[in-house]
């Protein structure tokens, strides 16, 4: 049996391999935390673990602080914290601790501690904190003590005002006190303010030569709560508050100092172990560096042999893959992400957060940091093995969710091939490409593959070329250049196809287009004979009728028949003459000569014209016209003709009582003209169907009307290079003539 068959030796490798990095770990965390000490200048006292143990006696010697104030302002502590208090002081007497400690003064006195010897010289073996007190009965500066005394009377029995704080040695009013301050600050040796409002006498705001420092009676409030500074600023002149949160008003800072006893004269407590520890790193730093790299190697190795051993299995040949090799490869790197991403950012930003504050034991640390990296290695042991395994099988890709997939996808192609040719063929193409590269970039034929990659991708760029061709001739078409034609010379089969396709269509298209003017040029054409055809009959009926009228009629009943005909043959020759005329319009047969116009002063002309007609209707002409020209570019017959058709269909087609709005709206390039009116019938027709010939508002057409006027008019327009619209909304008809403005007369002569 060979070694990377044996599991026995499989297994002790692994388990190797994960305490060896563990070990590694844990002596790499000492080391980069103590990184200083063990290979720097700085004494063993400034260590991590020193710290951490000064960092937790700091809390315990903040509450011994606390407990003996508390004495000292209440006079007495309650059985608890007076058992509490004799604890901590027996802990921490200099005869029982290597931990040295004092509370200092403002101006560096020692007030509390168990020595009074002085610091040592090397400041990072010094653990600097803040003590807050409110005791203002303590010596804090002998030379103002009666001062003192004077201020602590005064917060005792306050003032009425609190404005004003006085002493048998001073006297300040604020204002004089702001003004003496900013014209020399260092004459005022002391100044103390009061608050204001609903705190008045419960907090003084102290202002000395050596700092600001605030008052409250009450330990409890200055401790138990955070109560934001509001005081009397004296640069601002004015009353002020303290927002920082976290900020304890009432309380004097004051440094608390601990430092260790390096000559180590209390055996075995917590400071004497860690020192002699981290001192010990420091004198065998290069055997333990040594030692934490033998490791790393020890363990990289056991992964060399766990990978040269994967798949291997006494038996049986080839390679043996068990259920974890077989599993995809998506799922083993998901299940490694969810077990490690948690731990890891938990291990990794959590530890750097406790080693800055030094706020986790140094054995706390190391195991979490040992436990992370065996957890670690197993599931990096497991990844490498199965990767291993994989690719000696070739199975890497494979065993992989996205490999099923794709085999799926080629089913589906391979079913799809019979009815889309071009799809199965790009996707077997698309295939082909993959696996060929794949077997030459693991045959190591790089420059086959590279060959084959440049080929393929020239012909993409010829295919994309076509279809560019393609897109653009698309494109053309749409325009409505039916003349385009692309060249299917040396196209793809596919492409070429379907360029042959599109100069079919525009070949259709063109042929169609020829035979829709055709057609439309022999109704033109068509329309024009029969209404000339019917007109001269037509104007023999209207003369007869004519003379008919001016012959006596002795018989009433034969004169209303001659006017019922001279009425039906005069909207006859109406409807010929507009049909007529729609027809021109439509095919561009009509003259239009172009020149300047006053539209304003043609639809005010238009609406004299039509004013008695429109009375007769029992409609009102609401007209807004500017008072100045509005010059545009018209044929004067053709634009009459749009407003006749317009104004009679007001006429004709208006709601009785109702009103007939006219106004003309001008911009930089344009005047539109607009007509709105109330229907007396229903607009059941949409707006485009209006438009058409012979389409007439009216359906029961119980009016005169061809049903043209609209067309008419529209084409007309047109023929002037402006626009006709027309809205419905309800009942509601508005129609709108929209002329290009001319240029200006200088501009004309110019042209001209």
């Amino acid at each position: 049996m060979r070694a990377r068959e044996n599991p026995v030796l499989k297994a002790g490798a692994f388990l190797l391999a994960v305490v060896t990095f563990a070990i590694a770990a844990v002596m790499g965390c000492y080391q980069m935390v103590n990184l200083n000490v063990i290979w720097g200048q700085t004494s063993a006292a400034g260590g991590y673990t020193i710290r951490y143990l000064e960092n937790q006696d700091l809390q315990q010697i903040s509450y011994l602080l606390d407990l003996i104030y508390t004495e000292q302002e209440l006079g007495s502590l309650s059985s608890y914290e007076q058992q509490m208090k004799s604890d901590l002081e027996q802990q921490y007497q200099w005869n029982n601790t290597n931990l040295r400690w004092q509370l200092l003064g403002p101006e560096g006195g020692v007030l509390q501690g168990n020595t009074t010897q002085a610091r040592p010289s090397q400041p990072e073996g010094i653990y600097w904190g803040e003590y807050y007190v409110s005791n203002l009965e303590m010596d804090v500066r002998s030379d103002v003590g009666t001062k003192w005394a004077d201020v602590v009377d005064t917060i005792r029995n306050p003032p009425a005002s609190p404005q004003r704080v006085e002493s048998d040695t001073w006297a300040y009013e604020l204002s004089a006190a702001v003004q003496q301050y900013r014209e020399d600050p260092s004459s005022v040796d002391l100044t103390a303010v009061y608050l204001d409002g609903e705190g008045k006498g419960d907090m003084l705001r102290i202002t000395t030569q050596f700092g600001v420092f605030a008052y409250a009676p009450s330990v409890q409030n200055v401790i138990s709560s955070n109560v934001f500074g509001y005081h009397y600023d004296l640069d601002a002149g004015g009353w002020t508050t303290n927002a920082e949160e976290g900020w304890t008003e009432g309380a004097v800072a004051l440094d608390l100092v601990l430092w260790v006893n390096t000559s180590l004269a209390v055996e075995g407590d917590a400071y004497a172990k860690a020192y002699l520890g981290l001192d010990w790193w420091k004198n065998h730093n290069v055997a333990m560096l040594v030692l934490n790299l033998v490791c790393v190697a020890v363990g990289i190795a056991m992964l060399v042999f766990l990978c040269v051993g994967a798949g291997c299995r006494k038996g049986t040949e080839g390679v043996y893959l068990n259920w974890f090799h077989r599993l995809p490869g998506e799922l083993i790197l998901v299940a490694l992400f969810l077990l490690a991403s948690y731990p890891v950012s938990w291990l990794v930003e959590g530890a750097i957060m406790d080693i800055t504050y030094t706020i986790m034991p140094m054995k706390l640390q190391l195991l979490l940091v040992g436990g992370g990296m065996a957890a670690m290695t197993a599931m990096t042991a497991g990844l490498l093995t199965t990767v291993s395994a994989r690719l000696k099988s070739h199975t890497l890709v494979r065993s992989t969710l996205l490999w099923w997939v794709w085999g799926w996808i080629k089913k589906i192609l391979g079913m799809a091939r019979r009815t889309i040719p071009l799809v199965w063929r790009v996707g077997m193409g698309g295939c082909l490409y993959m696996l060929v590269s794949l077997v030459l970039l693991m045959s190591n034929a790089v420059f086959l593959w590279v060959v084959i990659s440049v080929v393929l991708v020239v012909y993409l760029c010829s295919w994309a070329h076509c279809w560019k061709q393609i897109r653009r001739c698309t494109g053309e078409l749409l325009k409505g250049n039916l003349n385009v034609q692309i060249s299917c010379h040396h196209m793809p089969h596919d492409l070429r196809e379907h360029a042959q396709q599109l100069n079919n269509l525009g070949q259709s298209i063109s042929q169609a287009v020829a035979e829709r003017m055709r057609s439309e040029h022999f109704k033109a054409e068509l329309i024009t004979n029969v209404s000339h055809d019917l007109k001269t009959p037509l104007t023999s009926i209207i003369n007869y009728v004519d003379l008919l009228k001016k012959e006596p009629m002795a018989n009433e009943r034969v004169e209303e028949y001659i006017n019922v005909l001279e009425r039906k043959s005069n909207r006859l020759k109406k409807l010929t003459e507009d049909l007529v005329e729609a027809s021109k319009a439509s095919t561009g047969v009509l003259s239009v000569e172009l020149t300047r116009l006053d539209l304003g002063e043609i639809a005010d002309q238009a609406l004299g014209e039509y004013e008695e007609r429109l009375q007769a209707a029992g409609l009102a002409v609401v007209r807004t016209l500017p008072d100045h020209p509005v010059w545009v570019m018209a044929d004067g017959r053709r634009l009459w003709r749009v407003l006749d058709n317009l104004l009679g269909n007001c006429a004709k087609y208006a709601l009785e009582g109702s009103r007939v709005y006219v106004e003309l709206h001008y911009d930089d390039k344009s005047a539109t003209l607009s007509m709105k009116n109330i229907s007396r019938e229903a607009l059941n027709v949409p707006v485009e169907r209006l438009m058409e010939r012979f389409v007439r508002g009216d359906e029961s057409r119980s009016t005169d009307g061809s049903g043209l006027g609209l067309s008419i008019a529209q084409s007309m327009t047109e023929l002037q290079k402006g626009t006709f619209q027309i809205e419905i909304d309800g009942d509601l008809f508005k129609a709108m003539v929209t002329l290009p403005l001319a240029p200006s007369e200088e501009l004309a002569e110019m042209k001209g």
